[in-house]
């Protein structure tokens, strides 16, 4: 594959997946208002499935947050401001208590090796939250991302 045809997929990818974005913010797939609270987690209707191999997207993650960390607040699109710093927002964050534990960001194939991104996860050990990243292209099965998570916040 030359260089042109990598070019013509990476954009194809590129333009799928903003057009996906833009679909589910129309659907109410995200909260209108960035940093709002998502419903209550423990008040998730059924777990969601990942099936094996599939992509994984926010809302697979919502339902196994919701599943996996009942005892969590879990707050969407959360400004990287809020941690004192500049960068692309979480796309999750971790409470416990009111405390910030944890923060989770989804990140696109390639996309952990900008600015904006560096700048998130230099505010969270700065104000020295756990930070942790999912590449959405790979299949983020159920409980590899439980797994991870947990180890992240100590949890057994």
């Amino acid at each position: 594959m030359g260089l042109f045809d990598k070019l013509k997929s990476a954009v194809g990818e590129a333009v799928q997946d903003a057009v996906k974005d833009v679909v589910s913010q129309i659907a109410g797939d995200t909260p209108d208002k960035p940093g709002a609270p998502t419903a209550p987690v423990n008040q998730s209707p059924e777990p969601m499935p990942v099936a094996s191999g599939a992509r994984a997207d926010r809302s697979t993650f919502r339902g196994i947050l919701a599943d996996g960390f009942p005892e969590l607040t879990v707050r969407e699109n959360v400004p990287v401001q809020e941690f004192g710093g500049e960068g692309k927002p979480y796309d999750f964050a971790l409470y416990r208590d009111g405390k910030a534990v944890g923060l989770v960001m989804l990140t696109e194939h390639n996309r952990d090796n900008n600015r904006a991104f560096k700048g998130a996860k230099a505010s969270a050990a700065a104000a020295k939250v756990p930070f942790i990243n999912f590449y959405l292209h790979m299949p983020n099965e159920r409980g590899y991302v439980s797994d991870r998570i947990r180890s992240l916040l100590l949890i057994s």
